[in-house]
């Protein structure tokens, strides 16, 4: 189940007035605890195992921790804990393969990839080590929230304790206000993701079989698969947090229009925030540390922080599928973002020509490293560099990526401009406010009806008993 199908579709209404009509919390929280349960179970019962298994070891930690003190060593025991489940049912395989080991694992998990087992696992180390920092006290209830929260439980924003855990301590009453523009958030999401579920069926043939397209037909489904990952992703996460408002809870902004970035180090404070941040503070900021404290000359220092770097970015390709060419691609995205700073120095483009120049240069090398995230290997990624020269024309289907393309630009654009002052007080102004719902409902319910033809069309087409096609790039993460 995914936030755009039929079944949650149904499920959500209801669930927005039954949680309503209870007046205490921890009545919403049961019934919040139950609907995440069901919707991560939806597909297969193992996937709440791993979940519970992180809900029940950080819990016995606080507790033994509240009890004992057992300090940062207890936490990294726990942590260490995480992270090897993490890798058991996340990289077994690409553990095995590069080591030639032989990892055994139950016949029920052998092809089974649990859902947002990345996201939760994040969230639930950064959980740990700032509640040690700060010695908070953890209730259950609010743990188990934290961990299953329906709205961010398979596919972010990757939220820290303290953001989310405060907004647990009571119950939430109805508000317009919060219904209005949580509609107003999931219709942007839910536009978006139709969008990215309609290219997908375009360049997907294309990126299975690199060595048998010409050139142009590889550069159209390299930028279709551009707009297609950004509308997926930024679309279900914003889908998410709509739902988090319509229920009187926030959570934070995921993107705010990357492609808009003059550096690498700006874009990725735009591209999956709440990631970005997590490793810059549990990973990068320590590692950093780290260098300045044991390495001494200017020179030393720098050429470690490019080792640094080159490494976080590997461990950040790494955390989005076990296989070298992730590995690759966040080591080449390590190289963009290390010689962009060298030959800046650090400075940002003053005029418009240099903020252009930076933008295009920036986003060519982003287009081009997701030649390695979207290749299903090496060999393929290789078939599709090779294939990049070969002359012949492309599938007219393929066309559609050049709308895709600036059709996404356009959409980041209204993302830019929106937290500009004088817009964004407008539009704060509407959001709220009963048209604003009225407008939204009208565009949501435009875009259903959409959706219901194209889905129609598309079964008529493939025969009876089959499904509409609607996927979520992210869950393999």
């Amino acid at each position: 189940m995914i936030y755009s199908n039929y079944d949650f579709l149904l499920l959500l209404p209801p669930l927005i007035v039954w949680f309503y009509n209870l007046r205490t919390a921890l009545a919403q929280h049961l019934l919040l605890l139950a609907v995440s349960a069901l919707f991560l179970a939806w597909t297969s019962l193992w996937n709440l195992l791993p979940a519970l298994i992180v809900l029940a070891v950080g819990y016995l930690w606080f507790t033994l921790d509240k009890r004992r003190r057992l300090g940062w060593r207890g936490a990294g025991v726990v942590i260490g804990f995480l992270v090897l489940q993490l890798a058991y049912l996340k990289y077994r395989g690409f553990i095995a393969d590069t080591f030639a080991l032989s990892l055994p694992i139950p016949a029920a998990l052998a092809l089974l990839l649990p859902l947002g087992i990345s996201f939760y696992t994040f969230e639930a180390i950064g959980a740990l080590v700032d509640v040690e920092r700060r010695r908070a006290r953890v209730p259950a209830m609010r743990w188990a929230l934290f961990i299953m929260f329906l709205p961010h439980l398979v596919a972010g924003p990757i939220v820290r304790w303290r953001q989310l855990a405060p907004q647990f301590a009571s119950a939430k009453r109805f508000r317009w206000r919060n219904l209005s523009i949580g509609m107003h958030l999931f219709t942007i999401g839910f536009l978006k993701k139709l969008a990215a579920d309609a290219i997908g069926p375009i360049v997907d043939p294309t990126w299975a079989a690199p060595g048998q397209a010409s050139g142009s037909a590889l550069l159209l489904a390299l930028l279709g698969f551009s707009a297609q990952l950004y509308l997926d992703f930024s679309g279900y996460t914003d889908m998410g947090r709509g739902i988090a408002r319509m229920l009187g809870y926030r959570l934070p902004l995921n993107f705010r229009a990357p492609f808009f970035a003059r550096s690498p180090a700006e874009f990725y404070q735009r591209w999956h925030v709440s990631l970005s941040n997590w490793i810059r503070i549990f990973l990068y900021d320590n590692l950093a540390v780290a260098v300045f404290r044991r390495v001494h000359g200017r020179k030393r220092q720098n050429a470690a922080l490019f080792a640094v770097i080159l490494v976080v970015m590997a461990l950040f390709g790494l955390w989005h599928g076990g296989a070298w060419h992730f590995v690759l691609f966040g080591v080449a995205q390590g190289f963009v973002i290390a010689a962009w700073a060298v030959a800046t120095k650090g400075r940002s483009p003053r005029s418009r020509l240099g903020w252009i120049t930076s933008l295009l240069m920036l986003q060519a090398s982003w287009l081009f490293s997701l030649i390695l995230f979207r290749g299903d290997s090496l060999p393929a990624v290789g078939q599709f560099l090779r294939g990049l020269g070969r002359e012949g024309w492309s599938d007219p289907s393929l066309r559609w990526c050049l709308v895709a393309m600036p059709a996404t630009l356009l959409v980041q654009a209204v993302d830019y401009y929106v937290y500009r002052r004088p817009v964004a007080r407008i539009l704060s102004a509407l959001r709220g406010t009963a048209l604003g719902a009225c407008a939204v409902t009208v565009v949501f319910v435009g875009a259903l009806t959409l959706k219901i033809s194209i889905d129609a069309q598309r079964i008529a087409g493939a025969g009876a008993g089959s499904k509409p096609a609607a996927s979520f790039i992210y869950f393999r993460f």
